[in-house]
C-alpha cells in the first residue's frame, strides 16, 4: 500500500493555513509543504494577481500527485475556496493511492481582517478589503457530507472528526 498522505488545507486568508501546515510538517517529517503563495512570491508574482495564480496552481497540484505516487506525503496549502476544488484534489490524491486529510481553519471575518493587516506586506490591504470583505462570503466552508468523504478531518480548533 502507498504510505503517502495528502494534508489538504483550506481556509480564507488569515485563517491560519500556513501555521497549521508548518505544524503538520513538524509532526510528519516525510511531508513536503506546497504553498502556492510562497511559490508565487519566490517567482516575483503578486499574490493578488489571479490569472498567474490560476495558471500555476494546476501545475503544483500535478507535482503533488507525482510526489504522492512516489510515496511522499504532501501538505497542500492552496486555499481551495470551493468544494469542487477540494473534491478534485482529494480524488487525484486517492488515484495516486494516498490517504487524504482535510484541515479546515477558520475565524470570524473581523479576526481574519485583523490578522491579514497585522501580517502586513504589499498585499495586506487588498487581501483585507477586496478579498475578505468583498469576496469572503463566496468561500464554501466544508459541510458534514463533504467532511465524511475524507479519511480524516481536522477542524478549526484542531479537533479530529
Amino acid at each position: 500500500m502507498n504510505p503517502s498522505r495528502l494534508y489538504l488545507l483550506c481556509g480564507l486568508p488569515g485563517a491560519g493555513k500556513t501555521t497549521r501546515s508548518q505544524a503538520i510538517a513538524e509532526t510528519d517529517s516525510r511531508a513536503i509543504r506546497l504553498c502556492t503563495d510562497e511559490w508565487l512570491e519566490a517567482l516575483g508574482i503578486s499574490l493578488v494577481d489571479y490569472p498567474p495564480r490560476f495558471r500555476f496552481e494546476p501545475h503544483l497540484i500535478r507535482h503533488a500527485e507525482q510526489l504522492l505516487k512516489a510515496g511522499v506525503s504532501v501538505i497542500a496549502e492552496f486555499a481551495t475556496w470551493s468544494r469542487p476544488e477540494r473534491d478534485a484534489i482529494r480524488d487525484a490524491a486517492r488515484a495516486a493511492g494516498a490517504a487524504v486529510e482535510l484541515h479546515f481553519v477558520d475565524a470570524p471575518l473581523d479576526e481574519l481582517v485583523r490578522r491579514v493587516q497585522a501580517r502586513g506586506g504589499p498585499h495586506a490591504e487588498v487581501l483585507a478589503s477586496e478579498i475578505l470583505v468583498k469576496l469572503g462570503h463566496r468561500f464554501e466552508r466544508p459541510a458534514p457530507d463533504e467532511v465524511a468523504t475524507y479519511d480524516r478531518y481536522v477542524g478549526p480548533d484542531g479537533s479530529l472528526n
